[in-house]
């Protein structure tokens, strides 16, 4: 009788960046799949993304509906590769990220010369990754007042970076308080 081939199979997790392992480890703790369904072919596949993207792509991954997909593996190198692809693209065409210049909205904040300008300052000195504020953070962030956006700005500052995992929804989560703080 040949039982599950457990340990040799099972992926080295340890050639990942921290912040990646810690990502996997939270799917395999909830249960959304199991170590040995993972190949070594998509632990080498996240290693060469930047930790954002593979970040993305295994949240991506967990997103889906996981119980319908026989081969998991392929379909998260599916994931995978949709990352890879975006960080072959030219600059400025980066998987959905809105430019500022493209951003409307009818706020104060998203046509405030001097919020923009704090956001690209930011963007560029690298504070807040571009992905940061994608559309969803953008359509909140924009409705706030020029003060309540440069407040939030500074709360997102001030916050431990490194403590923070998902940037984008730590940011709108800070745009959705002030608004409400605004809203008498």
């Amino acid at each position: 009788g040949g039982g599950m081939p457990m340990g040799g199979s099972t992926p080295n997790y340890g050639v990942l960046p921290p912040v990646v392992n810690q990502t996997m480890e939270q799917l395999f703790l909830r249960g959304t799949v199991q170590r040995f369904e993972i190949d070594q072919k998509c632990v080498d596949g996240l290693k060469v993304l930047p930790e954002h993207l593979a970040i993305e792509a295994i949240q991506d991954f967990s997103c889906r509906d996981l119980t319908q997909i026989r081969n998991k593996s392929a379909y998260f190198m599916g994931c995978i590769n949709k990352r890879k692809d975006n960080m072959n693209m030219p600059a400025g065409g980066g998987g959905g990220l809105p430019a500022l210049a493209g951003l409307t909205g009818s706020g104060e904040a998203a046509n405030s010369p001097a919020v923009r300008e704090r956001l690209e300052g930011m963007f560029s000195s690298g504070v807040i990754p571009r992905e940061t504020v994608d559309y969803r953070a953008w359509s909140e962030f924009s409705k706030l007042s020029e003060a309540q956006a440069m407040a939030c700005l500074d709360e997102f500052l001030a916050s431990d970076q490194s403590r923070i995992r998902n940037k984008a929804a730590y940011f709108m989560g800070i745009c959705k308080k002030h608004q409400q703080q605004g809203a008498f």
